[in-house]
């Protein structure tokens, strides 16, 4: 059984597709900004005002992988679903796009605030 294998379903495929150039954004977005990054910018919005919100630039890493993380967990539940279940794997797909959609959000707020 293969665990990571291409769709068959063009909607699903088409999901993936925007979800990973979403996901190279992210990497791109990044990598272009570097160089202009402050030492600490604020990335635990959760956390009480000042210090604590604050983070090195290598924790914006943390949105892609948990990104890649996400890919990887849904591809392995939806190769254990059944091939009748294609409402459920539309639905992971989606979650996959709606979260590197979000986390590409949230990396273009905290560039354009420090930057």
């Amino acid at each position: 059984m293969k665990l990571i294998s291409l769709p068959q379903n063009q909607e699903i495929k088409h999901f993936l597709q925007i979800a990973f150039i979403l996901w190279l954004g992210e990497i791109l977005l990044i990598a272009l900004s570097w160089a202009f990054l402050p030492p600490r910018l604020p990335f635990f919005y959760s956390r009480p005002w000042g210090e604590e919100q604050l983070a090195n630039p290598a924790m914006l890493f943390l949105l892609p992988a948990l990104g890649l993380v996400i890919f990887f967990i849904n591809s392995l539940i939806s190769a254990l679903l059944p091939k009748e279940e294609k409402l459920m794997k539309q639905i992971l797909a989606m979650a996959f796009l709606v979260f590197n959609f979000l986390s590409l959000v949230t990396l273009i707020q905290i560039v354009r605030l420090v930057v």
